[in-house]
């Protein structure tokens, strides 16, 4: 035989943090690997998106020095991480119920961490360590298990002797037929199982100066009713970059993306009544609409439900069907580290039985 003849064909299905995570820890294994993402770009819910030199934190963002699987990763690949500076008085805007005020920050005992250059650091920096053919806008409908697996998107069919499933498993159960059929019980744990971020609009802005700032203030604001509902300093002084990023009201979710940019920036000269400002870019992202994060007509859960819960854990078909989104994960589940964790952790189970 070939010695490519002996080796195992092994199926990753979603091109995020978690799948990047297992791609890379198989990266010396003696395995055909392939990655199908529906998307065509990687990262998932990581997106920086780049705009004349700008970057505009659309996902992921922050992490701190409890992810201990996300550090050690960024270590090793030497990716440049900052802290994040939330200055000493935050913004509240209670209006149309109150008044703008601000508060004192309380000290923090830990700090928060981002990428110098974006989140999309990390997704890039793994995306050069692995070996793995990556096939992107391949939407997967069905996976089917014999003696191997074949799984079929819209408009292709692949064979493996391995799956990995890291799609968030709401995505799973509301998107992908799987034959034999999976536990009832299970099937219920997915469609039950909240998908991290699929509540949140996410915007991000860059204009010609940091305007807002004072010797206290440097961009904090929470507001209960206005558009804006968190905000946070997003400037890169060495890119003379000033900008902003935050989460918006869920209520502006069914209305299209200028005029909540309209809303945004009406907010702020609202609030910074004596302040002129050139805007360079904006975006946003209303996570609940993207299709290859969750179906449109996914149940409404609870923050974090079922998110950890270790029969998320389950390997089916003698132990060669594994799911690893970041909900599935032991430690940390919903975030990067935990991404990166199970990520890791599925890959390990993978060399462990191959070898």
């Amino acid at each position: 035989m070939q010695e490519n003849e002996l080796m195992q064909n092994v199926l990753i299905i979603g091109a995020g943090l978690s799948g990047l995570s297992t791609a890379y820890t198989l990266r010396n294994a003696n395995v055909n690997l392939t990655i199908l993402e529906a998307r065509p770009r990687l990262g998932g819910r990581i997106y920086t998106k780049k705009e004349n030199q700008l970057h505009l934190e659309m996902g992921a963002t922050w992490f701190g020095p409890q992810h201990t699987s996300l550090l050690k990763l960024i270590n090793v690949l030497n990716i440049p991480y900052k802290v994040q500076e939330n200055g000493r008085e935050a913004i509240y805007d209670f209006r149309p119920n109150g008044n703008i005020e601000r508060f004192q920050i309380p000290h923090q005992g830990a700090a928060t961490y981002k990428f110098e250059n974006g989140t999309i650091d990390l997704i890039d920096a793994l995306h050069q360590e692995i070996s793995a053919s990556i096939m992107y806008n391949e939407v997967v409908k069905t996976i089917t298990y014999d003696t191997h697996f074949k799984v079929k998107t819209e408009s292709n069919q692949f064979e493996a002797d391995y799956v990995i499933v890291s799609l968030p498993p709401q995505l799973v159960h509301d998107s992908i037929q799987v034959e034999p059929a999976l536990p009832d019980l299970f099937k219920d744990l997915l469609s039950s199982t909240h998908t991290w971020m699929s509540d949140s609009i996410k915007f991000s802005t860059a204009f010609a100066s940091d305007f807002w700032k004072t010797n206290q203030f440097i961009g904090t604001l929470m507001s209960p009713h206005q558009i804006i509902q968190e905000m946070y300093d997003h400037s890169d002084l060495n890119k003379a970059q000033h900008g902003l990023v935050g989460f918006l009201n869920s209520r502006y979710s069914h209305v299209n993306q200028q005029l909540r940019k309209t809303k945004v920036l009406n907010q702020l000269k609202s609030i910074f009544t004596n302040k002129s400002f050139e805007t360079k870019a904006y975006a946003d992202v209303n996570w609940r609409a993207e299709e290859f994060t969750i179906h449109k007509n996914a149940k409404s859960l609870v923050p974090h439900q079922n998110n950890g819960n270790p029969q998320l854990r389950t390997a089916f078909y003698n132990d060669r069907l594994f799911f690893s989104a970041s909900e599935t994960a032991a430690q940390t589940p919903g975030y990067m580290d935990g991404a990166v964790h199970r990520g890791v952790e599925v890959g390990e189970l993978l060399l462990n039985k191959l070898a």
